[in-house]
């Protein structure tokens, strides 16, 4: 009885997200879309496809390689200090805001790390290669809006509850749902969208983040 409630709620929920994904928000600003693929395929020689690629409240990227520190000036934002990392204070907010809704389920989340300038992440590229760092100026960490949360494994209780919730608080999880994977998979790293970008991950990722909550399910239930 427990298993086919298991699967009516999992059903259930998906059809929600379904129905959310049915708007016009996945053709939005398709000119700006098209201009940007365009751009990034010319510059980085990666071909993605405009259906792929979106931007956050900065107007920055997601998830596909971009050389931030040329086309954005962190000294324009307000940011606050968590514990020795900064983040810009929409991050911030949603950060907290997500956090107390994941201490209520007894889920805990603590930053590892956030901002990273560009000798920070040389170091770290010079120390773990490409296949693990990005190149200086390439890093989401550059935009003080990207957390790598601690032992949220792809295997984690934790990670469930992510990709269960965190869109709703506009993270999502760039490098896990890659279109250029030259970097690992990362299920401990979230970027800060906003709620908008955020539900257009969702539905534009929304096969494979079922997947992985379907995977993660059979081990922690629903959550």
């Amino acid at each position: 009885m427990h298993k086919y409630l298991f699967i009516l709620l999992t059903f259930f929920s998906h059809s929600i997200v379904a129905q959310e994904c049915e708007n016009e928000l996945l053709k939005k600003n398709w000119k700006y879309r098209v201009n940007l693929s365009t751009f990034i395929s010319q510059k980085e020689g990666i071909d993605i496809n405009p259906n792929k690629i979106y931007y956050d409240f900065m107007r920055m990227p997601i998830g596909v390689p971009f050389n931030y520190i040329d086309f954005i000036q962190i000294k324009d934002f307000q940011y606050k200090e968590i514990n020795g990392d900064q983040l810009l204070y929409p991050a911030y907010e949603a950060y907290l805001e997500m956090k107390q809704a994941a201490f209520q389920n007894n889920i805990h989340i603590n930053i590892r790390s956030s901002y990273r300038n560009k000798r920070t992440q040389q170091i770290v590229f010079n120390k773990h290669g490409e296949s693990r760092a990005e190149r200086p100026g390439y890093s989401e960490h550059h935009l003080l809006t990207t957390i790598d949360i601690r032992y949220a494994g792809e295997n984690t209780k934790l990670f469930l509850w992510l990709l269960n919730h965190a869109f709703e608080y506009g993270w999502v999880p760039t490098y896990y749902f890659r279109i250029e994977k030259n970097i690992r998979q990362e299920a401990w790293h979230w970027r800060f969208v906003g709620q908008e970008a955020a539900q257009w991950f969702r539905c534009t990722w929304q096969k494979e983040i079922n997947a992985e909550i379907n995977r993660l399910s059979h081990t922690f239930g629903k959550i």
